[in-house]
């Protein structure tokens, strides 16, 4: 497979921010200024991975496609959330319940990437596909059946950026690396960034996440479907100033890039240990947040080690190739 750096720097930086924000995920009430960097990961760092991802199911309609799908998506959720049931159960005590259909934690992802190619069979040739898949994320918040079940909330919200990648071809990328887009970027990136520090509350992360239907999230379930669009506006927006952002040449980040798959499985046993270690309120009492960034650099380092990858291929991806 010949892979390009642009996409690989790319991952590496969203899968660093997808650590980081499970990270800080404990800290962001004590904190404000760590809830705005929350706040701020949110708006992108998801829509961002979920558009690359469509963008590369190019191939949905080719002959052995789905049977691809199968050994690298579905068997990891299966080994993965039996191994996370268990780990959270017998290690940490946690009251859950052993079952396939609710994943754990950032297990979602898996099983939406699946059905994210699944509908894409069925709409991506339609004319309007993009407009109706917003369309209907908007009226299916209002269904209180469709929630974390099966992932089914969060499958249905974040389609469309799925959707979007699917459309979007390699000059459109390129375009993003002119220079002025690149200056846009920057300053709407800084601009944005104090908008959500002034303006943005912490509450309004639950419209950037889609994982709850609306009478979850508010009492005013009138305003609830364009409490949704703003977000899809907002995290539209900062997916393409992060892609404005990311380099292009092969460097340090690209080889990381290529091994995001099994940093995103491993890294929450390992920041679950974080949550529950003294070190928490160590932390708290002295104000060392600097410690959870550190933190995160090495996760992600040591994660996409060789010897890791050779270990997590052999026993679970084995004929699967890399993310």
């Amino acid at each position: 497979m010949n892979r390009i750096a642009y996409f690989d720097n790319a991952r590496a930086l969203l899968i660093f921010f997808v650590v980081f924000g499970h990270m800080i995920s404990e800290y962001i009430e004590q904190e404000e200024w760590i809830a705005d960097f929350y706040l701020a990961i949110y708006t992108f760092h998801m829509p961002a991975f979920i558009l690359i991802s469509g963008y590369f199911a190019k191939k949905v309609y080719e002959p052995g496609y789905f049977k691809k799908l199968v050994s690298k998506l579905f068997i990891p959720y299966v080994v993965f959330q039996v191994f996370y049931t268990l780990y959270y159960d017998l290690v940490f005590g946690d009251d859950i319940s052993y079952s396939l259909f609710i994943p754990r934690w950032g297990l979602w992802f898996l099983l939406s990437l699946i059905f994210w190619n699944v509908l894409l069979y069925f709409v991506g040739k339609l004319k309007y596909a993009l407009p109706l898949a917003v369309a209907f994320s908007l009226f299916i918040g209002y269904d209180a059946e469709v929630d974390e079940f099966l992932t089914l909330s969060r499958t249905f919200y974040f389609f469309p950026f799925f959707l979007a990648g699917y459309y979007l071809k390699e000059q459109h990328f390129n375009r993003l690396k002119s220079r002025k887009h690149i200056v846009a970027g920057i300053i709407l990136a800084v601009a944005g960034f104090a908008l959500i520090a002034l303006y943005m509350p912490l509450d309004y992360r639950f419209w950037l996440l889609g994982k709850r239907p609306y009478e979850e999230i508010t009492d005013d379930i009138e305003y609830s479907a364009l409490m949704r669009l703003s977000a899809y506006a907002i995290q539209f927006m900062a997916t393409y100033l992060f892609f404005t952002l990311v380099p292009k040449k092969h460097g340090f980040l690209t080889s990381i890039g290529q091994s995001t798959l099994v940093i995103y499985l491993l890294h929450m046993a390992i920041v679950r240990i974080f949550q529950e270690h003294s070190i928490k309120n160590y932390i708290i009492e002295t104000n060392q947040y600097w410690i959870l960034l550190i933190m995160s650099f090495l996760i992600v380092y040591l994660l996409s080690r060789k010897p890791v990858i050779q270990i997590f291929n052999l026993l679970i991806l084995k004929n699967a190739k890399k993310s």
